[in-house]
């Protein structure tokens, strides 16, 4: 049963990789770059509750989880855990946390070790934290494996001769060995068979009642979380962008990117094969180099225009999308016209600039503009003409930034927040409450 009283708090938390820092790269003058796996994270778990943290693949989610464990080394930020902050406890108190706070892996294959019999892999936080006597320690395994639904005739065997789902029941018997009172549960049940997936959830769900549990469930199966969660959280390229309780997130989302993510679900009947589908546009950002601002615009089928513009969303997406090739220079100009057009490292010869345009714009253009827009565009790809990347994406910046590109929206403190502009605006469209 969640409470009020709120065990973990992960105030702007931060962990970045970084690439090109070896002392060969310092050497030959690289420059350390970042890969911002976790981005300024905040959140709270409280007591009783599962907290679901979903999004797609490589958004932070994993990294999340390990940081707030301390079994990476966050780069900046705080976690709390019952008021203690983990990265000031010395030995002793972090030695404590380990046995208050568990780790269910996503993989049962390879977070099991293939040498270690069953009742030494449950029993090892026993033995690591000098828990009870041999004898106790023997009866505790044997009560674990039994709780989870194994027999106690499995102590001496090995992970090998284990299915899936029964290798996971495992690794949730080594995680309650300890009694903890938090659990993150990193992809339980990803690894497994749809017919052993609703089993594992089952138990968890019970255990969590049995033993007055707390856990952040990660996961990008939003099934699974709806299933199990009191609330939500949704990561995108390494920040929240909207957390709230279950049923407010599936049925009222209110980020685009939210949106996204449960119409990509498949629906189960065919009334609803008809339906309107808000697709994203474009690949997701690399973490090395995320968009300024809102992070989601550049896929973001609700991008804020700047208030004169007589433009569908779907016009102004496509001019977005061509400045985002501009500036990523992710244009090939030698081959702009075929033989038509001369190209050399110059550019093409003044006479063939308006050819040269033409054939440009009927490439990358994918809607119609009015003239007016139309105009701005082809003087963009005039200075491509001219190979001036800078001048092309300056002429189109100039007419068409966006307040999604120029502030990060702040995710705030409701009951339902939302890191979205769409929010974050005074009612005359003038900025507001935006960091």
């Amino acid at each position: 049963m969640s409470t009020d009283e709120r065990l973990v708090r992960v105030d702007g938390l931060r962990k970045y990789f970084w690439e090109n820092d070896s002392i060969l790269d310092r050497l030959f003058g690289e420059e350390p770059v970042a890969v911002r796996a976790v981005d300024g994270v905040s959140f709270d778990v409280y007591e009783g509750e599962t907290l679901g943290l979903v999004g797609e693949s490589g958004c932070g989610k994993s990294t999340t989880g390990e940081t707030l464990l301390a079994l990476q080394e966050p780069t900046e930020g705080r976690v709390e855990f019952d008021g203690d902050d983990v990265y000031a406890l010395g030995r002793d108190g972090l030695t404590a946390f380990r046995r208050d706070a568990q780790v269910v892996f996503q993989d049962p294959f390879s977070s099991l070790d293939p040498r270690m019999t069953i009742g030494e892999i449950v029993c090892q936080p026993l033995d690591v934290h000098d828990v009870a006597t041999g004898t106790e320690r023997t009866e505790r395994v044997r009560t674990l494996l039994e709780r989870v639904g194994l027999s106690a005739d499995h102590l001496d065997r090995y992970p090998h001769e284990f299915s899936g789902g029964q290798r996971q029941r495992i690794g949730i018997a080594r995680a309650l060995a300890l009694e903890p009172e938090f659990l993150v549960l990193d992809e339980p049940t990803s690894a497994l068979d749809v017919s052993v997936q609703a089993q594992v959830l089952n138990l968890l769900e019970d255990l969590q009642s049995e033993f007055d549990l707390t856990y952040l469930l990660i996961s990008h199966d939003l099934s699974v979380i709806r299933h199990s969660c009191d609330r939500v959280a949704v990561m995108y390229l390494g920040e929240i962008v909207e957390i709230g309780p279950v049923r407010d997130i599936f049925e009222s989302p209110k980020h685009p990117y939210t949106r996204a993510l449960l119409e990509s679900v498949p629906r189960a009947t065919t009334a609803e094969r008809e339906r309107d589908r808000e697709t994203l546009s474009g690949d997701v950002p690399s973490p090395r180099d995320p968009p300024s601002g809102c992070r989601f615009r550049t896929r973001c089928p609700a991008v804020i225009p700047p208030d004169d513009l007589d433009l569908e969303q779907a016009q102004y997406r496509a001019i977005m999308d061509l400045r985002e090739r501009i500036e990523r220079r992710d244009v090939s100009l030698e081959s702009v016209g075929g033989d038509r057009i001369a190209f050399d490292d110059g550019g093409v010869p003044e006479r063939d600039v308006p050819a040269f345009v033409d054939a440009l714009a009927d490439r990358l253009l994918e809607r119609e503009l009015p003239p007016t827009h139309r105009d701005i565009v082809e003087e963009a790809l005039a200075a491509l003409a001219g190979v001036d990347w800078d001048e092309a994406a300056e002429v189109l910046r100039q007419r068409y930034e966006s307040v999604c590109e120029r502030r990060n929206p702040d995710l705030g403190e409701e009951r339902h927040p939302v890191a979205c502009h769409l929010y974050g605006l005074a009612a005359d469209g003038s900025e507001n409450g935006d960091r």
